[in-house]
């Protein structure tokens, strides 16, 4: 809230009631106020537009070089300055055609820097503190209303011109890229596309290729044919296929010096003696029955 000093009796006023000062206590004198900031001086109507002064900082820094004062950021005081705005763009706008009442209506609201900017609270401000008619105050917010949606419009239109002009500028940038850089990133995108597969071949073929490792850490490698040719052997009519399976699983799992395996560990020794038996040539598979080869 800006406050002036009377220049003719030395009263301090706030703005609002510069009007009603001149009107009761120095009745027939010109006005003439100093705002008790910035100490300017203001005659007749000229006081209307000092919507906002400098703080004591900034007054304190005017006075003393070696002292910066820094604008404080105040939201809603920069809101309330930009609602006032529109008030005064209304008033300088010939677009309105603002009836005498109405064009009065703004110039008091031009005085006064604490207007609301919402309906509800807009008309009751207006009708009480103003004192203006509650219809009138209607027709007025609805003028506000407009020039603030035109003033929206407006801003959104140029955010999406401004948006439009920086992709346009991103697209000629790429199309007058040179080609080698465009094929360098063809080539990258096509390596990173293919690490995946080449990384899973590369682990399947170390898992396959590694050897059996203990769980005390000891690396011991599972003679998977002397094992497999030893089980056959003591059977003289050959083994069924799955008890195979099972009895040399069971090496397997007492190699591994573990109880069961683990599902990873069960599928490799699954992969691994399907390998291993038709790799074998010291056995003969006959159906489901594994015998010494003759």
């Amino acid at each position: 809230m800006v406050f002036f000093t009377c220049n003719i009796c030395g009263e301090s006023v706030k703005k609002p009631a510069v009007e009603k000062h001149y009107q009761m206590r120095c009745r027939g004198n010109e006005k003439n106020v100093s705002c008790m900031d910035c100490l300017k001086d203001f005659y007749g109507d000229e006081y209307v537009a000092h919507t906002k002064c400098i703080s004591e900082a900034q007054k304190y820094a005017s006075q003393n070089g070696s002292f910066s004062a820094k604008e404080p950021r105040n939201k809603n005081a920069q809101k309330q300055e930009s609602w006032m705005d529109i008030i005064r763009a209304i008033l300088d706008s010939s677009e309105y055609n603002l009836t005498g009442p109405v064009r009065s209506a703004f110039q008091k609201l031009q005085s006064v820097d604490n207007v609301p900017r919402k309906r509800a609270k807009f008309e009751n401000f207006v009708a009480n503190c103003i004192k203006i008619p509650r219809q009138q105050a209607t027709q007025v917010w609805d003028i506000l209303e407009k020039e603030m949606n035109k003033m929206k419009e407006a801003k959104q239109a140029e955010l999406a011109r401004e948006k439009a002009e920086k992709e346009q500028q991103k697209k000629d940038a790429e199309a007058e890229a040179p080609p080698k850089k465009a094929e360098k990133k063809q080539k990258q995108k096509d390596a990173e596309e293919e690490a995946p597969l080449k990384k899973k071949a590369k682990l399947e073929a170390t898992e396959d290729a590694a050897p059996e490792k203990s769980t005390n850490g000891i690396s011991t490698d599972f003679d998977w044919p002397a094992q497999l040719t030893k089980l056959v052997a003591k059977e003289t009519d050959g083994i069924f296929l799955e008890k195979l399976r099972k009895k040399l699983l069971k090496k397997y799992t007492k190699h591994l010096s573990v109880e069961d395996l683990t599902e990873k560990q069960a599928k490799k020794f699954q992969k691994r003696f399907d390998k291993q038996l038709k790799l074998a040539d010291s056995l003969q598979i006959d159906g489901d029955v594994v015998k010494i080869a003759s």
